[in-house]
């Protein structure tokens, strides 16, 4: 009887190490996807409102929050698809101080940026309360509240993955129609009671577990991407495409308004968003597999993106009332709507190197948790 083959304990050591490696072309994910997050809130809020000319980008980066969710659990899987953790109290505790500090800090920041009064306690309280528990102060926080509501959950996902091992097409499959099923009753108005599902796991899950399942198929999935990245583009321009024309049928022959045509909820997103986060991952793949050049630059972009995601719109807000009070408001509102939009769209990567340039700073100061969710540089193991 032949015993294992030598090296085999070197190699499933290998193996596990490779199961918990970083993987350099999820920084580029994340880098570009914060992108798409600014350009959606400075498009939105461009003088003269949403029109033709900025709502049907606006259905295309609307993608940017289910790309997110894809991508969280993408990570937390990947991370931990191995084995658990020894316990999961400690996971709990350490992935709710890194977002539960900022949650608290960016609500009170946003609270008293958008005039919430301050006095009396009896006014102040309330209105802090109420927009801690549903996400209120500013337009983003509710991502910080589904990512919550994500690893309250994530025990329960990794069982699933873990029982359906061999029949994960059928679990996507599942996923798709639950994903499509979901925003179709979201756009018909047909989930009575519910208001505004942006801050509930349960809008998202059909992302959630194709991210689980991408990352359990992690190795494969990088192959199969490389292999045919051409039609990973092409996928994905057909997909925007569909979106954009889907945006200008409810606009201009349903005569909704732009605002309702670009909206979030609705199914040609759920195609939009798996087909950008897949070419996200493909530019990620092709940059990785060319030996990542500027690899020191990117992983900085990436560490700091969850601070320039949490600080982007303060910055919006008072680039704005500069241009309110400065009169260039009322001067845009007069002139063509694709020049605006193409003006606002410049004004994207300055936003975004701004705020990186600042958590960047903050990153090396006690304030890096309470305001980028990140222990500060040095003190890291």
């Amino acid at each position: 009887m032949s015993g294992p083959p030598p090296g085999a304990a070197t190699l499933a050591r290998h193996e596990r190490a490779r199961a918990s490696a970083h993987l350099d072309a999820l920084d580029v994910v994340r880098v570009l996807t914060v992108g798409l997050v600014i350009a959606v809130h400075v498009l939105a809020q461009q003088p003269g409102g949403v029109g033709l000319s900025n709502g049907a980008p606006l259905i295309v980066l609307h993608v940017s929050r289910e790309v997110f969710f894809l991508l969280t659990a993408f990570v937390l899987v990947y991370s931990r698809r191995a084995r658990a953790p020894s316990s999961w109290w400690a996971f709990w505790r350490r992935r709710y101080l890194l977002i539960g500090v900022p949650y608290v800090v960016w609500t009170a920041v946003y609270y008293v940026a958008g005039g919430g009064p301050l006095w009396p306690a009896g006014r102040l309280l309330p209105g802090l309360v109420r927009d801690l528990l549903t996400g209120g102060a500013r337009y983003h926080l509710y991502f910080l509240l589904v990512t919550m509501q994500l690893y309250l959950v994530f025990p329960l996902l990794r069982r699933l993955l873990r029982a359906t091992r061999g029949r994960h097409g059928w679990l996507l499959a599942a996923a798709a129609v639950y994903q499509a099923g979901c925003y179709t009753a979201v756009q018909r108005g047909s989930v009575p009671g519910l208001g505004d599902p942006s801050a509930y796991l349960p809008s998202y899950l059909g992302f959630v577990v194709a991210g689980g399942v991408a990352a359990w198929h992690a190795e494969a999935l990088m192959r199969w991407t490389l292999e045919r990245m051409s039609w990973v583009f092409a996928g994905c321009a057909l997909a925007v495409a569909a979106g954009v024309v889907v945006f200008f049928v409810r606009a201009s022959v349903l005569r909704q308004p732009p605002l309702v045509a670009g909206a979030v909820f609705q199914p040609v997103v759920v195609v939009e968003s798996v087909a950008v986060a897949w070419a996200f991952l493909a530019c990620g793949a092709a940059w990785q597999r060319r030996g990542a050049p500027g690899r020191r630059l990117v992983r900085s972009a990436s560490d700091a993106s969850f601070g320039v995601y949490l600080a982007h719109p303060l910055l919006l807000q008072g680039l704005l009332a500069v241009v309110a009070a400065s009169g260039l408001a009322a001067v845009a509102q007069r002139q063509p709507g694709p020049l605006v939009t193409g003006a606002a769209t410049a004004v994207v990567p300055l936003i975004y190197l701004a705020c990186w340039s600042a958590v960047a700073v903050t990153l090396r100061t006690p304030l890096s948790l309470a305001l980028t969710g990140r222990a500060r540089r040095g003190t890291r193991e």
